[in-house]
């Protein structure tokens, strides 16, 4: 098994708890991810890009005052994988959302990194 099942590539994580954010900044960076962007709040898609390509999204639901989904319909419209790692229910979702992963937290680590593994296209 690949001990870093996530070499090279590059991951936003969008969540506004701190911790949540850090454990997943580390659990990712140990699967060989690099972390392009951690926010609290929604980014903007087009300065990340303009920064360097970006393979996937680790994306909380809730981030306080608003909430990510407009973020994960502009990263479906740039062909960006993404999951939902979230407190909510996957039936909250709009029906436009539900074809992704939503893991619910906690999160088992494991499942998080094969999710994003699953959605990420190998490297020619």
């Amino acid at each position: 098994m690949n001990s870093e099942p996530l070499a090279g590539r590059r991951i936003v994580i969008v969540e506004d708890d701190y911790f949540q954010a850090e454990d997943s900044r580390l659990l990712l960076e140990r699967a060989g991810a690099q972390i392009v962007a951690i926010s609290a709040t929604t980014p903007n898609l087009a300065e990340l890009l303009a920064q360097g390509s970006v393979d996937a999204g680790l994306i909380d639901i809730n981030l306080g005052q608003t909430h990510s989904l407009d973020f994960a319909r502009a990263l479906r419209d740039h062909a960006i994988p993404f999951v939902f790692l979230t407190g909510y229910d996957a039936g909250m979702l709009p029906d436009d959302l539900t074809d992704g992963p939503c893991i619910s937290k906690p999160a088992d680590a494991e499942k998080i990194v094969a999710e994003l593994c699953n959605l990420i296209p190998p490297r020619n």
